[in-house]
């Protein structure tokens, strides 16, 4: 659907050979820019080809059970999956830690899937719906 609206606006889509399986937008007549998205703020060069500035929006009904959201740019969900994702925010040491503990491994990603490629921009932005249970500290023994 997104590559259809693209060509019928005479840009073209498609895979460089150094990134095969990350498809891009392109001038008419030319290989650029290249940019690994159809939906960009601020991309005037792609405007009249296809490109436009409405995000995809998702959505669910929360329930008590959901403890966080991700909001993170195509550079990170190109590369991880929802899942992994989960397992890192739920995983890292503090709230401060998660959104870097995913770019980290978004960034990772990239290095060894596309390692002829330039990272794509990894944004993340987590949502903490309840406060974390903090583990009491170990109690302090004194030496008499």
């Amino acid at each position: 659907m997104e590559a259809e609206r693209i060509r019928k606006s005479n840009g073209q889509v498609f895979a460089a050979m150094e990134e095969p399986g990350i498809e891009r937008v392109w001038l008419p007549h030319e290989d650029s820019p290249g940019l690994a998205m159809s939906q960009a703020f601020r991309d005037f060069l792609l405007k009249n080809h296809g490109l436009v500035a409405i995000p995809d929006l998702s959505y669910r009904h929360l329930t008590p059970n959901d403890q966080f959201l991700v909001l993170a740019s195509a550079g990170v969900w190109d590369v991880l999956r929802s899942k992994e994702v989960a397992y890192i925010v739920s995983s890292a040491d503090s709230e401060e830690a998660e959104a870097r503990a995913v770019v980290n491994a978004a960034i990772y990603a990239w290095k060894h899937m596309f390692p002829s490629s330039k990272i794509d921009d990894c944004t993340v932005l987590c949502l903490f719906l309840h406060k974390r249970q903090q583990q009491p500290p170990p109690p302090l023994h004194l030496m008499a």
